[in-house]
């Protein structure tokens, strides 16, 4: 062990970690991962930092530390996933936390003034290590400071959960800790979780001053009176005795079944580790952490939603072609069409710094696009995710017209109209008369063929499908539509201006309901069956909750709206009408003037926008009075799913399984502790799923027969 920084080899902390000592005694060690764009803490990494504190612990000439980052925007990513989801056994995860806690103990056990500055993205090991410093400073403009875990089926295991919650409130500890919440450096210094926030550009100067100001206090002992006075279970009164806590812990405990219907067992877990170790010591609370940790990083859960970032970061890594093409600049956008999609669209493009110019028939439209445009920022300013001048400056980026005045100056005009070919095609016609020559062109379909509106074009190669879902400002995903003329370029531009905007991209065929509404579609189809056969809806609706979906079928057809949703039934049953046979239950629905949501009635009666309970009158046609194995029912809706997946990949008309799941999970809800309709049938095994299918097929007819690709392969991913 090296008992000074001087002696320590570089070889040894290459090409991780450097430091540099001040002429007054300050060791500044500088976090850069030389091979990476941001800093992750591998176990190179690790011991990297490992080798340095302990060069600091036995060094006589320092007198206080900082640790800093070279990397612009990011502190410290977090961990190795990799090595996360390579652990299979519950000893192995407790040693991979006894390490972490390891190094960051010797970093709080440092008998100096210890501070961390932050200049980025701050996330979960980096957050627990800058916890185990004495003091932390936050850049005020690129500080983002997060505990994600538990968006991995896991919690902070290296002692996150412990020190997080002795620093600040109890309740604030467990909202970051439970929900993976991300804080900026001004609600990181209001909750108390950072003790200043510098101007980005003093940050690596301020550091050093600061750390020189607490050594002129009185160093050592300053630091001991300190953490001996910070705990945050002193600072709220509910939190001062046990039966306050207990108060907590039940709420939050609630909270987390309400939320998560009890499918994550990461949330639980947490909340138990963090209440009986907060009981005792820092010591004992480590140990208490450290040896819970197996029970998530051995389960499914954590594994499918380990999957699931994968396939969040997948398309960060891809340009949606195969060819190595130029992307066509895009730095203004119109909209045509003002309704509640284009409204979103417009609204997203101005809030990531396009200028939008949204076109409508008549200025009423468009000023019901702007006032969505409008409610969407309002909605950000009061749930504190921008700032009220973000949202003046955001709305200042959007025009309105009823003319074409102005489009010939757009890089891309998206087309939002109404779903119908023939007034897609005439639009789309009419747009190419006023735009340059360069102009992009993107269609908002959801399920109509590029292919024919292409047929219009004088420039068909320029089209380019781009599917945004409802609400446009919450759901990730965009389905770039590839046309049959769609040229490399255009898909690029598209597949690139999605992830600009904060979207997961994914590019599809050119073929009814593309991916995402033909494998809803399927599953919709089949709740409708079932409640034509007498099964109540309410129960369905609950069943596919329990089962991990954000809504069930019918809640979904109101809010897409039943008109939408009959239309999107007839294409598919248009397309595929070998096997698929619409259900007449949402004609009838419709019949009888029901729209859903946007109506106020539909499966469900709505007051003010909120659900106002059943809609009794549809009862007439689906009058809920048989009953059903819950396992039959389900698997009637999803096993279609899995099947139509096999279809999708059978025709082309996404690249692979990831694409799959990439578009269910971030498109539908689909549970991400199931990992996506492909992993979840890999984990209950193909030939398990024809076995089924065939059964059903014998029972209820040709839609369940299994696919070719299905039957061909043992499983989608390894096969």
């Amino acid at each position: 062990m090296p008992s000074s920084l001087k002696e320590l080899d570089d070889s040894q902390i290459n090409p991780y970690l450097s430091y540099a000592l001040t002429d007054s005694g300050i060791a500044v060690i500088t976090l850069d991962s030389q091979d990476a764009k941001v800093n992750v803490l591998s176990s190179p990494f690790m011991h990297a930092l490992d080798t340095v504190v302990q060069a600091l612990a036995a060094d006589t000439a320092v007198s206080g530390a900082v640790f800093r980052s070279a990397k612009h925007n990011n502190f410290i990513a977090g961990a190795n996933i990799e090595e996360l989801a390579a652990v299979d056994n519950v000893d192995d995860a407790y040693i991979l936390a006894r390490k972490g806690q390891s190094v960051f103990q010797q970093i709080d056990d440092l008998p100096f003034p210890v501070a961390a500055a932050v200049n980025g993205t701050c996330m979960g090991g980096g957050t627990e290590l800058i916890l185990a410093c004495d003091y932390r400073l936050a850049a005020s403009g690129g500080a983002k400071i997060s505990l994600p875990e538990i968006k991995l089926g896991i919690y902070p295991a290296w002692g996150g959960s412990q020190r997080l919650p002795r620093l600040i409130s109890l309740q604030a500890a467990l909202d970051m800790i439970l929900t993976g919440k991300t804080l900026d450096a001004g609600r990181a210094l209001k909750t108390g979780l950072v003790d200043e926030v510098i101007p980005d550009e003093l940050l690596a100067k301020y550091s050093i001053v600061f750390v020189e100001e607490i050594i002129r206090k009185g160093g050592a002992k300053y630091k001991r009176a300190r953490a001996k006075n910070r705990g945050g279970l002193k600072n709220v009164l509910l939190e001062k005795n046990k039966f306050g806590r207990e108060f907590l812990f039940k709420q939050a405990r609630k909270n987390v079944l309400k939320s998560t219907g009890g499918n994550y067992p990461a949330p639980l877990v947490a909340l138990e580790v963090v209440q009986r170790g907060i009981e005792g010591t820092l010591e004992d609370g480590l140990e208490i952490e450290a040896s819970a940790l197996g029970r998530l990083l051995t389960t499914p859960e954590h594994k499918s939603l380990v999957h699931a970032f994968y396939l969040s970061n997948r398309p960060k890594k891809q340009t949606g072609v195969d060819a190595d093409v130029g992307l066509l600049p895009v730095e203004s956008a119109a909209v045509v069409g003002a309704g509640v999609m284009g409204g979103g669209i417009a609204q997203l493009l101005a809030a990531k710094g396009y200028p939008v110019r949204m076109k409508d028939i008549a200025e009423s439209c468009v000023a019901e696009g702007l006032r969505h445009a409008e409610s969407v920022f309002n909605e950000g300013v009061k749930r504190r995710r921008i700032k009220p001048l973000e949202r003046e400056m955001g709305m200042d980026r959007i025009t309105g017209t009823i003319t074409y005045t102005g489009f010939s100056q757009r890089d891309i005009v998206i087309e939002a109209v109404v779903e119908n070919m023939e007034i897609k095609k005439a639009v789309l016609a009419e747009i190419e008369d006023y735009v340059s020559e360069d102009a992009l062109l993107a269609s908002n379909t959801s399920a109509l063929s590029l292919t024919e509106m292409q047929s219009v074009l004088k420039v068909p190669e320029r089209l380019g499908g781009m599917h945004f879902f409802n609400p446009v400002h919450r759901m990730p995903l965009v389905e770039v539509v590839r046309g049959n003329q769609t040229s490399d370029e255009t898909v690029a531009t598209l597949f690139d201006l999605s992830k600009k905007l904060g979207k997961t991209p994914i590019v599809v065929k050119d073929s009814p309901g593309f991916l995402v509404n033909r494998l809803l579609g399927v599953y919709l189809n089949e709740a409708c069956v079932l409640a034509e056969e007498g099964f109540d809806f309410e129960w369905i609706d609950r069943i596919v909750k329990s089962f991990g979906m954000p809504m069930g079928p019918f809640r979904l057809n109101d809010e897409v709206g039943i008109d939408v949703s009959v239309e999107v039934a007839k294409t598919l049953a248009g397309a595929f009408g070998g096997y698929l046979e619409a259900s007449g239950l949402l004609p009838k629905i419709l019949g009888g003037g029901l729209l859903g949501k946007k109506s106020g009635r539909g499966f469900y009666l709505y007051k003010g926008g909120r659900s106002a309970g059943a809609n009794t009158s549809v009862r007439q046609f689906a009058p809920g009075i048989k009953q059903v194995n819950e396992d039959e029912a389900i698997a009637r809706m999803m096993y279609l799913m899995i099947n139509e997946a096999a279809r999708c990949l059978e025709e082309g008309v996404v690249q692979g399984p990831h694409e799959v799941d990439i578009g269910m999970i971030f498109g539908t809800g689909f549970p991400p502790f199931r990992g996506g309709v492909c992993k979840w049938a890999d984990g209950i095994g193909l030939r398990r799923v024809e076995e089924r299918l065939h059964q059903f097929e014998a029972r209820f007819g040709k839609r369940f027969a299994p696919a070719g690709y299905l039957t061909a392969r043992k499983s989608f991913y390894n096969d």
